[in-house]
């Protein structure tokens, strides 16, 4: 399917059409004599080819839960319970298979819950006793065994949220018990960590809370007092979260997952399914429908018209273990929406630019440890986050330890840390003992969220410290370090990436103290302020963006000595303007801990958190 141009979306038909693009390759791709298998890629993943397999064709059920509980049976309704029952068989070859400890089939569980609960009459007028007990028998192993401590609790609650609505069975102590662990993880404001204290990501989005509103409405009647808790936070909650996303509708690309894309925007949805009071609907809805046209305009289709891995592209690079080729398919749960009855007032609203995100402002959020700027003409955030970093997942230093994040520029990841090409080191200061083996932020000693900066202390090798304050200014941003070394280093920082194949031209205006390059999407820029400083240009870097399949960006490189060095640097991001029309370069002055900034006319004085 080749992507094309959307506009945003509204009626219900709308919705509907798109969604059903979007899974009918996956339908036709469903073997006959393998019904409850889905099989469209041979890349692998930590788990075995029949789970990738059942991953694949279960995952469909986070968009036919909803799309068939407001339409009547058909052939492929028919065809997905065949699916099911063939998976749910301990007789079958497509048998689904019995499951351990912290186990994938867990996570594949739930979309399957949801889908028999929303459908719970269709489903008991085309299945055998024998099929219904079998489907018990798969979905309770959940309660023999352990979850993830995280996001997985939830998993877990469906599947008994199921076996309690649909079979009659007391689950209501393992549920208590799993919400009980769920709740050690709130912060606040909405906000959760997802079982990691250093782990806050869309996961608190497009996964707790979207459990959340699924449990608030699937069980408001057993839990009603719950219920209405987890939609009081889910209101608290989108009051700041509605600022990862621009007026173009795309959101931060930021943290682990991506390649499930327009999941980004399944919270909305799921506001609009439970009915969340205290934050407007059309918000809700102009963010989905805004973030669902952006994405179906993308390249992530196949010439089959099937979702691949990647971001913006095909792109194994920036994957995780556990992306698997079915695993895009988690981002049907954007499609929740579908739940709603055709004469539901939703589908009347209009979303229109105005009804999203807010002014161009500051937000800092101190429960996601991240200070959010939005651009003037709002279609670009840029998110600079602090104390997080997952080891546990692939690039976890690219995907949480870059100093900024934007939905216009997107951000690196690294193919290898030996030499400095290898390493797309773009937003990130990059230190070597010049011996072009370079080390990057990953663990940190201490952070700190300010309304005007963010900083974060952190040690490449135990006897050097680097404290690290960036400062938003305008679509500028100042980077000032302080490093104490015992060793002689090369550092480099790294500015924002632009897109470069080698069809389109970029404008180049360099000097030692500063570089800028003039792209199709804005003009990206390194200045020199105070130190010793060069500037440099990347070599051309292929699939390790996740926006851009070839890229370029600028960097500062400083050779420093022993002992103590200042160095404070600033970038530029900026999607209005070209090379050109930049006037008035920044200007630093540091006395002790204090700097003042100048941008043009604009000044001001802070007080640096180094110690």
């Amino acid at each position: 399917m080749k992507s094309v141009s959307y506009s945003v979306m509204e009626t219900k038909e709308e919705f509907r059409g798109a969604f059903q693009k979007i899974v009918q390759p996956a339908i036709e791709a469903l073997d006959p004599e393998h019904p409850g298998l889905l099989n469209i890629g041979s890349a692998g993943a930590i788990y075995s080819k029949k789970t990738r397999e059942a991953e694949g064709f279960l995952r469909l059920l986070w968009g036919y839960g909803p799309f068939y509980s407001q339409r009547p049976i058909d052939a492929t309704f028919t065809k997905l319970m065949n699916g099911i029952c063939e998976g749910v068989n301990p007789a079958s070859p497509d048998y689904w298979g019995k499951i351990g400890h912290v186990d994938q089939l867990m996570v594949e569980m739930a979309p399957l819950a949801v889908f028999l609960i929303m459908n719970k009459e269709k489903v008991e007028s085309t299945v055998s006793e024998k099929e219904h007990k079998q489907i018990i028998a798969w979905m309770n192993q959940i309660n023999a065994f352990d979850t993830a401590q995280n996001n997985w609790l939830f998993f877990r609650i469906l599947v008994n949220v199921c076996l309690y609505k649909n079979y009659g069975m007391d689950t209501f102590a393992q549920i208590e018990k799993d919400f009980a662990k769920i709740e050690t993880f709130y912060l606040g404001n909405g906000w959760y960590y997802d079982g990691v204290k250093v782990q806050i990501d869309y996961y608190i989005s497009f996964a707790i809370h979207y459990y959340s509103l699924l449990y608030a409405v699937l069980f408001a009647e057993e839990d009603p007092q719950r219920s209405l808790q987890l939609k009081k936070r889910a209101a608290e909650f989108a009051e700041t979260f509605q600022h990862w996303f621009d007026d173009e509708g795309r959101g931060i690309p930021f943290g682990r997952s991506l390649t499930y894309r327009f999941a980004q925007s399944s919270f909305w949805s799921a506001m609009l399914f439970a009915k969340v009071e205290g934050f407007d609907p059309k918000k809700s809805k102009a963010l989905l429908s805004k973030n669902l046209a952006f994405w179906l305009s993308q390249d992530i289709f196949s010439s089959e018209g099937l979702l691949r891995v990647g971001y913006c592209y095909d792109d194994l690079v920036m994957s995780e273990e556990y992306n698997a080729p079915g695993s895009p398919y988690w981002a049907l749960k954007a499609f929740l929406v579908l739940a709603l009855p055709e004469e539901d007032p939703i589908w009347s609203l209009k979303a229109t630019i105005s009804d999203s995100t807010a002014s161009a402002d500051h937000t800092l959020i101190k429960e996601a440890r991240m200070l959010l700027r939005k651009s003037s003409d709002g279609k670009e955030v840029q998110a600079f986050p602090v104390g997080q970093f997952v080891e546990l997942h692939t690039h976890g230093e690219a995907k949480y330890g870059k100093f900024v994040y934007s939905t216009l520029f997107g951000f690196n990841v690294s193919k290898g840390l030996v030499g400095y090409e290898k390493g797309g080191f773009d937003n990130v200061l990059a230190v070597s003992e010049r011996d072009n083996f370079y080390r990057v932020r990953t663990t940190f000693e201490n952070y700190r969220t300010e309304n005007a900066y963010v900083a974060v202390s952190w040690k490449p090798w135990k006897d050097v410290l680097i404290q690290s304050c960036i400062i938003p200014f305008g679509q500028w941003h100042f980077r000032i370090h302080k490093i104490n070394s015992q060793r002689e280093l090369n550092v480099r920082d790294g500015g924002f990436s632009v897109p470069y194949d080698g069809a389109e031209t970029i404008q180049v205006q360099q000097t030692e103290a500063h570089c800028f390059l003039d792209s199709a999407i804005g003009v990206s820029g390194v200045v020199n302020l105070i130190g010793q400083g060069r500037t440099g240009i990347s070599a051309r870097l292929a699939n390790v963006n996740v926006l851009y399949n070839n890229v370029v960006f600028p960097y500062l490189s400083q050779d420093i000595s022993k002992g103590e060095t200042m160095i404070c640097t600033a970038f530029l991001g900026d999607g209005q303007k070209r090379t050109k029309e930049v006037e008035d370069l920044p200007e630093a002055v540091i006395s002790g801990n204090s700097v003042i900034l100048t941008v043009g006319k604009d000044e001001q004085t802070i007080e640096l958190p180094f110690t």
